[in-house]
């Protein structure tokens, strides 16, 4: 199994990302974890969009699911609507285009998804529903979430914690989000063997928010970059 960073830009994308997305692979099963803005582009680098089996999308906001319109144009000339899981609030877009997407609404609990076993649960972004990714023990996928019982639930055990860090602890607590603190603390709860920090804003200091989940997170702690690949 394979984790590939496509976008690890938070609410806007940078100069030098998209916004979220993951790609992971395995046994020839390409899943998507969201598709922020700007990331429809450089997902080509990693797989054909012809060949993307599923889309998990966490929730509304456009750096997490901006760039679905530009995948269905891609996937209008493959006469198979690739599969979505999102929230129920999903853009009109995703639901009345049944030839390009086959969009179901995503619900707490346990899912086989080709060769994933998959967790889904909802996390606290504002009054946003939002949905946080497990996969087996492999990897956890926060979303956009503040610290929250569910998320802890979701991560424990995991091996890599796919985090977002929004900002630092001076800045916090922040409303809907973790900062680089808190990332590196449920990372520490978890028991992660590697923390990955995303959905990084292009106005914050990355490396000092790698410096405040480092000190706390009890596990090597790495920035997400475009093109980040990770053995899970």
């Amino acid at each position: 199994m394979r984790l590939t960073v496509v976008g690890c830009a938070g609410s806007t994308t940078g100069p030098d990302s998209a916004c979220s997305s993951y790609l992971v692979e395995e046994d020839g099963h390409r899943l998507v974890l969201d598709l922020g803005a700007g990331a429809s582009g450089p997902l080509q680098r990693y797989a054909d969009p012809l060949d993307i089996d599923t889309v998990i999308l966490s929730h509304s906001h456009s750096d997490h699911w901006g760039d679905m319109t530009q995948l269905g144009y891609h996937r209008a000339r493959a006469g198979k609507p690739v599969a979505v899981l999102g929230p129920s609030d999903m853009h009109a877009v995703l639901t009345t285009n049944p030839d390009t997407f086959d969009a179901t609404v995503a619900t707490a609990g346990d899912r086989t998804i080709g060769p994933f076993a998959v967790r889904l649960g909802r996390v606290r972004h504002g009054n946003l529903e939002c949905w946080a990714t497990r996969i087996g023990d492999a990897l956890c996928y926060t979303a956009d979430t503040e610290p929250c019982p569910e998320i802890e639930e979701l991560a424990a055990g995991c091996r890599v914690l796919l985090a977002e860090a929004c900002g630092s602890d001076v800045d916090g607590p922040l409303r809907g989000h973790l900062t680089a603190g808190d990332a590196g603390r449920l990372a520490a709860r978890s028991g992660a063997r590697l923390l990955v920090l995303t959905h990084l804003r292009a106005w914050q200091d990355p490396l000092a928010l790698l410096a405040e989940a480092d000190a706390v997170a009890g596990c090597p702690v790495v920035l997400a970059t475009p093109g980040l690949r990770v053995a899970l």
